[in-house]
Formats: structure tokens, C-alpha cells, sequence
């Protein structure tokens, strides 16, 4: 009769070890799995939050015009904003606490705008983009928002459209980011 090997107790020790370790080691990899897609998901939610803020802030430029559409053509302006190094000063005329002039609006308006580009806060809030450009242009009736902000890693492709910031984020505008709304604004 073939008797076939008896197994103890003590040829066994260990191998739950083993297991317990291999365990552990997968364990340890899905975990900085884990955390390196929730990095890379809070970076995407900050671009898109960029690209929204973005294109609120090109939305309440079009609005002030529409507001003040006798100045359409003194809206027009190239480079704003932190990233093209050129601020404004405050206007003398304070167009928040009372009536001004169409041109005193016009030059409040893009103080504010500029303010708000840039994250400075104003009435309560804040934000801004990161070394925002921003740039408009008026053709006629029709008018053209341009923002041009640093995003957070370099794009594979970068924006090759538009000209409001060009050479001023990274090599070959790698770090660009681009927004660009265009309306139509009707006659008083």
C-alpha cells in the first residue's frame, strides 16, 4: 500500500507570512494608486475651475459693455492683467457709490475687470486666474474677449489661436491657457 506523505504542522509555518506579505504588498500599490488618481482628479478640477472663472470674467465684461454701449470702442484694449505686466490705476471717479459718465464707466469698468483678473478682491470676492492677459477687441458692433492665463502643467498640444499673451507662459506657450467669447452688441 502506497502511503502518501504526511504533512505537519511545522512544514507549514511561514506560509501565512508569505501570504499576509504579498497581501500587504498589492494592498500598499492600489492605495498609492489611489492617491495618485485623486491628485491628478484635484489638478483637473483646478484647470476646470480656471477654464469657469475664465469664462465668468469674460461674461461680465461683455455685460458691462452691453451696459455701456456708447463706450464700445473704448473698451478695446491689449493686455491686462498680471501676466502682461500692465496694471491700471484706481479711477478718480468711484462709478460703485454713484453716476458717472459714460467714459468715467468705461474706465471703471475695466479697473474692476482688471481687479478681478487678477484675483484682487472686490466687493466681497475673490480668485482671479494665474498671471491672467487679457485682451479685447472691438470691430464695429462686434466685440472679442481674449483671456490668456498660466495653467498648471505644460499642454502636449499647446493653443496656437489667438494672439493676447502669446510668449509670455513657458517655451512655445506650452503653460497657455486660451479663452476667447466673441458677442455681437446691439445699438442703443
Amino acid at each position: 500500500m502506497h502511503r502518501g506523505r504526511r504533512l505537519n504542522g511545522s512544514s507549514q509555518r511561514g506560509a501565512g507570512l508569505i501570504e499576509v506579505s504579498v497581501s500587504l504588498l498589492v494592498l500598499a500599490i492600489g492605495v498609492l494608486g489611489l492617491g495618485g488618481l485623486q491628485i491628478s482628479s484635484k489638478r483637473m478640477g483646478y484647470e476646470a475651475i480656471q477654464r469657469g472663472e475664465a469664462a465668468a470674467l469674460a461674461m461680465d465684461l461683455l455685460e458691462r459693455v452691453r451696459i455701456n454701449r456708447a463706450e464700445l470702442a473704448a473698451y478695446s484694449t491689449e493686455g491686462l492683467g498680471q501676466g502682461s505686466g500692465v496694471q491700471s490705476t484706481e479711477p478718480e471717479a468711484d462709478c460703485g457709490a454713484g453716476a458717472c459718465s459714460p467714459v468715467q464707466l468705461n474706465t471703471w469698468d475695466l479697473w474692476q475687470w482688471q481687479q478681478a483678473l487678477d484675483g484682487e478682491p472686490i466687493e466681497g470676492g475673490a480668485g482671479g486666474l494665474v498671471r491672467p492677459t487679457a485682451c479685447v477687441a472691438v470691430s464695429g458692433r462686434q466685440i472679442t474677449v481674449e483671456i490668456a492665463w498660466q495653467g498648471y502643467r505644460p499642454l502636449s498640444a499647446p493653443v496656437e489661436q489667438g494672439d493676447c499673451g502669446l510668449g509670455r507662459y513657458g517655451a512655445d506657450d506650452a503653460d497657455r491657457q486660451w479663452l476667447q467669447m466673441v458677442s455681437w452688441i446691439g445699438a442703443e
